[in-house]
């Protein structure tokens, strides 16, 4: 593997490292060790140590004197400050594409629910967890107002961890995939305030489902 400089070794290991951390490949609490990252990714320490410092930055990595790093805990406290204000904001979105309904411009949430019927049934968990991350990003790339796409991505990066402890039961795939159905069949009528209401609804049931997990290795419970 060839690159053109130390900057993009150093990028290439992020990147690799964000991965592994957002999709709980490296789990909370887990050790970030130098020389065995570097090995496994054929770099020198260096970059492997830029960016572990621009992961701790990201709060996705935690140091420890002697320039040790675990993978960071999540915070229930952002989480639910993140999900009261997307449940505010997301629903906004909802009710815009619901007065359009579905045409040929909003068809890919059609595409997507056709999609998670089929995971649902196959009672496929990670598919399941990325067609609903593929349906808030729909949602958020139909809106045509730029300043609330650019919130809602924002927050909903910062939640992407989450996603993983969802899935965990299958009580709560079945309850994110009824409500998401239900969302879609009151776009398709163009239902507008009946779209808006359960959008509410069902992002404001995502926290407590997290919050019920009480995993003391992954949470920061603060």
């Amino acid at each position: 593997m060839m690159f053109a400089n130390k900057e993009s070794l150093s990028s290439f290991v992020y990147k690799e490292l964000k991965n592994k951390i957002l999709n709980n490949e490296l789990l909370p609490g887990d050790k970030l060790v130098e020389m065995e990252i570097a090995r496994e990714l054929g770099v020198s320490r260096t970059p492997v140590r830029e960016a572990l410092f621009k992961l701790e930055k990201d709060d996705l990595a935690q140091s420890f004197p002697r320039k040790s790093f675990i993978v960071s805990k999540l915070s229930l406290a952002d989480a639910k400050d993140l999900y009261v204000v997307r449940s505010a904001l997301e629903p906004i979105a909802v009710r815009e594409i619901a007065r359009e309904g579905i045409t040929e411009r909003t068809k890919i949430l059609k595409e997507i629910i056709n999609d998670m019927k089929i995971a649902y049934e196959k009672k496929d968990l990670k598919e399941s967890k990325e067609l609903s991350i593929k349906w808030g990003k729909a949602i958020m790339n139909l809106t045509k107002n730029q300043i609330l796409k650019n919130t809602l991505i924002e927050i909903n990066d910062r939640l992407y961890r989450f996603a993983n402890f969802i899935f965990r039961e299958e009580e709560n795939i079945r309850r994110v995939y009824s409500t998401i159905v239900k969302i879609y069949d009151a776009i398709e009528n163009k239902e507008i305030e009946k779209s808006y209401k359960i959008s509410y609804e069902y992002v404001s049931s995502i926290y407590p489902m997290i919050e019920s997990q009480n995993d003391y290795r992954s949470f920061k419970y603060e």
